[in-house]
């Protein structure tokens, strides 16, 4: 290869760097959640905290506000995943994920969870969710899906047991194109628990409830996590 060719590589990897750099920085640049967040994440549900989600996320719902850590008090840049074993950042929600989801909250119908077990939460379509111009991967929204139905069911017991099973099935109905950079509403409601298997039915919404996508899940929970006795009520 000529002089001419290898500084040319040079010159598109540096340009493929930056704009790579400048979409991460951007996601976390253009976060800012929505009124329609903070007037109705209090009706739903406890919030869910998990140690490598509360790390990534400095805005905070505080009744009908918000408030931002300052980057000094952010546990931001921790190694929680890295300390425990994981190889990489959750896919959906870490700082720099394309399509992210937060501020889950868990209503239960009983003390015991069960049927119409509720997972309600956030879902931001960052930059980096674009496929068409404008709009969001149609893989976005599934893997949105995926995480609201896996989480939904990690709840079922009554109590949130993380990673006590596995999606088998999503089965996705693309309803509405998705603009970039939107926040949307997702829910996940447990339909039906037999022995291992947690059925979820899911949906991602808007402001004002208009419907982008639906889902009917299916998750196998691990056998030392299965309540033999769950069923359908």
């Amino acid at each position: 290869m000529g002089r001419g060719r290898r500084s040319g590589a040079r010159g598109i990897k540096r340009v493929c760097s930056a704009l790579l750099t400048d979409v991460m920085v951007n996601h976390r640049g253009e976060r800012k959640l929505p009124a329609w967040v903070l007037k109705g994440a209090s009706t739903w549900g406890e919030p869910v905290h998990q140690p490598e989600w509360d790390e990534d996320e400095p805005l905070r719902i505080r009744g009908s506000s918000v408030e931002e850590l300052e980057e000094s008090d952010s546990p931001r840049g921790s190694f929680y995943r890295r300390d425990i074993g994981w190889l990489g950042s959750d896919m959906c929600h870490s700082a720099d994920s394309s399509v992210r989801c937060s501020h889950y909250r868990i209503k239960y119908p009983t003390v015991e969870g069960g049927v119409n077990t509720t997972l309600t939460g956030v879902a931001h379509f960052t930059r980096g969710a674009e496929s068409h111009a404008g709009y969001c991967h149609g893989g976005s929204m599934t893997a949105v899906m995926d995480d609201i139905v896996g989480w939904t069911a990690f709840h079922v017991r009554g109590e949130c047991r993380p990673w006590s099973g596995f999606t088998a099935q999503v089965n996705c109905k693309l309803m509405k194109p998705i603009d970039v950079s939107s926040y949307l509403k997702v829910i996940g409601v447990v339909t039906n628990w037999q022995g291992r298997k947690v059925w979820v039915h899911a949906k991602l919404v808007s402001e004002d409830e208009e419907v982008h996508c639906t889902c009917e899940g299916l998750v196998i929970l691990k056998k030392e996590s299965a309540d033999e006795t769950g069923a359908s009520s």
